[in-house]
């Protein structure tokens, strides 16, 4: 079963991180955890959050479980501060 990252709609999902001043490595953990355009929508949203992914499991993937520093990248209007505005940081 093809996962929804790897979709065409995944990958235009993805695809529109610039437009959502998000970077691309989030959009690419939000699409791993969705299973369509409407959960990875919700997830960026933050509604998805506890639902359909924890904040930490998006850390994760993102970070590469914290290899690499969750400032390095942006989230919308939380920016380079998202890890703690999700509440997968302290």
């Amino acid at each position: 079963m093809t996962k929804y990252n790897e979709t065409d709609e995944g990958l235009a999902f993805i695809a529109t991180a610039d437009s959502r001043e998000t970077s691309p490595e989030i959009m690419e953990a939000i699409a791993f955890f969705a299973r369509n355009t409407a959960e990875a929508e919700a997830l960026w949203r933050g509604d998805g959050l506890g639902k359909i992914a924890n904040p930490s499991d998006i850390w994760e993937h993102a970070t590469n479980n914290g290899l690499r520093p969750a400032s390095d990248y942006a989230w919308g209007d939380a920016g380079y501060d998202w890890a703690r505005a999700i509440g997968a940081e302290d």
